[in-house]
Order: C-alpha cells, then structure tokens, then sequence
C-alpha cells in the first residue's frame, strides 16, 4: 500500500509541466485561389525543463535540433464537428525544436511550423489539449483543487479594455488542463485576400515581486496591419480556447485594445503561480468589432519575494519597433543589458526567438555593469512574415528585467523589405556627365546598393558603381516593383 501511495504521488507531481505558449496559422499565398490553399501552422510551446527528458534543453539539443521537445504525447487536432468539416486537416505532431533555456526559470522554449493543404473556404478550430500546467492558483480547479481564498475585482467595459467583474473564489490546482489553439476562417476579407492572423508571443514564466503593481506588455504584428486587441480566452460550446484556466487571474486588469495587461500582486505569497490565458484579435479596423482571426497566447506569473534593491536590469538595442529582412540574408543584432543594482551580474539571459536564431554568449563589458549579447539569424522561406523576438534578464539577486520585445518582417528574397504599413521609397534618378579633354581625364563614380538589414532603417538606397573615362552622360534609376 505504501509503494502504491508513492507512486501515485510521483506520477502526479511529474504531470507538471506546460508554462504556455502560442499557436497561429498563415496562408503561405494570401492571393491564392485553387481548390487546396497552403496554410502555414506554427506552433510554441514553453515548457518545465527539469519535467524530464521530453522538454529538456540545452545548447547542443539546440545546434543539433535533436531531439525535439515535446509534452511525451500529444497533437494539435481539428475540434470542430462534424470532422469532414475540418478541410482536409490532419492532427500535427506537437514536437518542436528547442530555441532557448533558461535555468533559472527552469522553461525550455520551442517552434515549429509545419505546412498543410486546406480546402479553399474552410472554417475550423485546431487545439492542442492536455494534462497539467505547472501548480497554480487557479479558478477552476475541478475536483482536486483546494480551497484557499476568495477575490474581487472590479469591471470596467471601454471599447475593448475588459477586467473581470465576477466574485471568484481562488484554488490551488496541480491538474488543470490546459486548451490551446484557434479558428482558421479561409473565406475572403473585404479587400479580396485570405487573411493572415497576428502574431504574438510572451516569456514564461514572468516574475512578479509581491505587493507590486506590473504592467506586462503583449507583443503583437500583424502583417496585413490590421487593428489587433487582445480579450480573456473563453470556454464556449463551440471551442475550447483555454482548459481549466479560462477566468481572469485574480488581481489582473487587461487593456484590450493595447494589449496590456496589470497584475497586482498584493497579498500574493512568494512561490504562487497564476496562469493568464489570452486571445489576440485582428480587425480590419479599429471601428468594426467582428474579428478576422483569434490566437492565443498563454503564459504564467510567478510570485516571487521583493528584493532589498528594487531596480531591475534594463535591456536596449539600436533597432527599431520593426525590422524586415530578406529570406538567406544573415542578421545580427546586439542587445545591451545594464544591472540595476550594484554588486550584482547578469546570471541569465532567457529569449523566445524565432527559429534558428543564434543567441551568442554574455560579455561583459570591461568592469562596468554592462553586458552585451549578440544574436544571428539566417530566416528561412519557411519563416516569411511576422516573428516575435522576446528576451528577459535575470541578475544574481534574482531580479528579473522587463520583458524586452522586437518585431521582425521576413520577405522573399529580391523583396522590397518594408514591414507592415511601410510606403515604398520613391524612385529616384540621378545624372552625371563627365568630360574627357586632351590633358584632363575626370573619373565619376556612383553608386546603388540596396541593403535587406540595418539596424536603424531597412533599406538604404545609394547610387551605381561605376567609373567612366569618357564623355557621356549617365541616369540611374532604382525602381522598386
């Protein structure tokens, strides 16, 4: 009997481990109209490192892509009935490939995309559900939650901006369920393309110090530039947007239409979980309210005990909200870290990237308490479009930076690259005579470079190289189609 109760209780603690994640879909040809359209699903998943030999990381796991992490089982299914109406979809495995670890927070990060011919004019929800997030304080904790305490929190409805009204009362749960996915809906938007949902994603899980107040910015692009909000998942009849985790956790105010989220941790205790469970929209503009697409994003807050120095570690760099980059080009970045309180150092540097992004090591920078980290990518064609780009800092005292987030916009190679909403720069001409006499000889030279990658705009434009000996006139025209 004594081995049994053992056992179970093994089994049950080990079933910890999802720390959330993101899926979203794309039409690889937003243009295109056969009776089979090519959808782009992408999938990423954080997850317990130390859960066990499915979701551990490290660099070599990474350099190699082997093996990938996974949950041990698991696929991302079609939910809607009848099945003939899922479009010819079939269940994706949810194995990914590890981009990044974080010892300190013990979470392994992944992607992986994967392409599938759908029937034109679909309209279907996928999910990936299973059992269990990490130990929360939850709402909905079934029958093996305990009982701890009751909240309430205030609604306040403007526009999109949504908190929690309700009186709910708060659990400790290590088996809720998790639910995440969303609809595709392959018919036409109003201006005769598919649509190409947004994309968002967040670090998990978060550190809050108790008796704050923090402010957690989601991420979001849209590469239709559509008008993007952010909601709390639900649990409807007709799909299943967040498992057991679908209220708002308890302390938090959501602004929908920044995609901001407040969580107040105040009478919270160092160790607690609280899972947030959201759905991020797109709109063809900011006075409709019918969305064209919804995708999740999930992602714990971890409690944690107030540091004697309150300042945390500061992350920058020189690019801009938005960078686009050509399909094969090689882009390199630099982010720079300053501690916040003296005597400490960077102990970890945690990033959800895009896949096949190299995170180069932490230099400090001579004996200041400046760090420096340097980050290469090559995109593929299997990554035109949106990426997200997260990364948090930890220092030796355990205090953890903002999240710092970038946008990136990859286009096929020979693309003019312009992230969403960016107007084409004007064609330009240029002329340059040179005259050659009997005992003088003038060299003209111009030139024209179009650079993919710069780390303050994305195209630089110059004139032709060329140098010419003779009389005649030259025009240069760079024209853009």
């Amino acid at each position: 009997m004594i081995l049994i109760i053992v056992l179970l209780y093994v089994a049950f603690v080990e079933s910890t481990h999802f720390y959330g994640g993101t899926v979203t879909w794309k039409p690889v040809d937003n243009t295109a109209n056969g009776s089979k359209i090519a959808i782009m699903f992408t999938q990423s998943y954080q997850w317990r490192r130390s859960f066990g030999s499915s979701t551990y990381c490290n660099q070599s796991i990474i350099v190699n892509q082997s093996p990938k992490l996974s949950s041990g089982s698991g696929t991302l299914q079609c939910t809607t009935t009848p099945s003939s109406a899922c479009g010819s979809y079939s269940a994706l495995d949810i194995g990914e490939y590890c981009t990044d670890f974080s010892t300190v927070v013990d979470s392994s990060s992944g992607q992986i995309s994967t392409i599938e011919n759908i029937t034109a004019s679909s309209s279907f929800c996928v999910a990936f559900q299973g059992n269990a997030w990490i130990g929360l304080q939850s709402s909905n904790c079934g029958s093996t939650g305990r009982k701890k305490r009751s909240y309430t929190s205030s609604k306040s409805t403007t526009k999109r901006t949504t908190v929690s009204t309700t009186t709910i009362t708060g659990c400790y749960s290590t088996s809720a369920a998790w639910s995440i996915g969303c609809c595709l809906d392959l018919t036409l938007r109003p201006d005769g393309f598919i649509n190409t949902p947004p994309v968002a994603t967040i670090i998990s899980p978060i550190q809050v110090p108790v008796n704050t107040l923090t402010n957690i910015s989601i991420p979001v692009i849209d590469a239709d530039n559509d008008y993007t909000s952010c909601r709390w998942a639900q649990k409807t009849a007709g799909f299943d947007e967040c498992g057991d985790v679908c209220q708002t956790a308890p302390g938090s105010v959501l602004d929908g239409d920044n995609c901001m989220l407040t969580f107040n941790s105040t009478g919270k205790s160092a160790g607690q979980y609280y899972a947030v469970t959201l759905m991020v929209e797109d709109f063809y503009d900011q006075s409709t309210y019918t969305p064209f697409s919804s995708v999740p994003i999930q992602f714990l807050i971890h409690i944690v005990n107030a540091s004697v120095c309150p300042l945390k570690p500061t992350i920058s760099s020189t690019l801009s909200a938005c960078t686009a980059i050509q399909v094969g080009d090689t882009f390199s970045f630099t982010l720079t870290v300053v501690q916040g309180c003296s005597g400490t150092t960077l102990q970890d540097f945690f990033t959800m990237p895009p896949l096949n992004m190299i995170k180069g090591s932490i230099v400090q920078v001579g004996t200041t308490n400046t760090w420096t980290i340097t980050e290469t990518w090559t995109p593929t064609a299997l990554q035109v479009g949106s990426q997200v780009y997260c990364a948090m800092a930890t220092d030796s005292a355990q205090i953890q930076s903002d999240q710092y987030c970038l946008t990136f916009t990859v286009v096929t190679a020979g693309s003019l690259p312009l992230c969403p909403g960016e107007a084409p720069p004007n064609t330009t001409t240029t002329t340059a005579t040179t005259e050659t006499t009997t005992t003088t000889t003038t060299d003209t030279t111009t030139a024209t470079t179009t650079t993919a990658t710069t780390t303050t705009t994305s195209t630089t434009t110059t004139a032709t190289t060329a140098t010419i000996r003779t009389t005649t006139t030259i025009t240069s025209t760079t024209e853009y189609v």
